[in-house]
Formats: C-alpha cells, sequence, structure tokens
C-alpha cells in the first residue's frame, strides 16, 4: 500500500527545544487513516512518535515508564524521517516502518 505523511498540527516549546505535532498517514483514496503524535527534540535532531495522546503525555509527565509500563514509542533520526515526509508516498504503513519500543 502506497500512503503518504502530513503534519496536521505542530507547536513549539517557547524556549525553541521541542515541537509537539500531530501526523497524519494516509492513502491517496484516503479508504486508510491513521495517526501519531510526536515529540521533535531540535538538540537531539530526533524524533519520538507515539500511538496515542495519552502515551504522549505519560511520556512527557514521567518519562518512559508510566508505572510499572514502558510508554510505548518509537524514535527516529530527523534525516531519515525528512526522507519519508519529503517523498511523494511512502511503500508501507508509517506505523510498519517505525520499531516500536
Amino acid at each position: 500500500m502506497k500512503t503518504q505523511l502530513q503534519s496536521v498540527h505542530e507547536e513549539t516549546y517557547s524556549d525553541g527545544s521541542k515541537t509537539l505535532g500531530v501526523l497524519l498517514n494516509y492513502n491517496e483514496d484516503q479508504t486508510f487513516k491513521e495517526s501519531f503524535t510526536f515529540i521533535f527534540n531540535n538538540e537531539k535532531k530526533m524524533y519520538i512518535f507515539f500511538s496515542t495522546i495519552i502515551d504522549m503525555i505519560d511520556y512527557l509527565m514521567y518519562g518512559e515508564m508510566q508505572g510499572k509500563t514502558r510508554v510505548k514509542r518509537a524514535y527516529m533520526e530527523e534525516v531519515e524521517f525528512d526522507q519519508y515526509n519529503d517523498a511523494d508516498n511512502i511503500n508501507a504503513k508509517f506505523t510498519e516502518i517505525l520499531k516500536w519500543v
């Protein structure tokens, strides 16, 4: 399946250190859609993707552990993400590309 990526909303911390946003992954005829929240660390040039808003909030508040469980997330360097984001389409669902931890 060929899909495309689109950033639908971003907000940057006032100190410029991080950007929070929502990324949409969809196919051309709109029969497939999924969204991710993300944190972009401007200093490390690293994205952290989350499958839910709650996971992102838990990560921001508590770090990688929420209670006794790990917050599900995926890391991707800016250079790698830009290859997918700048492409006309990708030959997969974005969630299949991400390596969830």
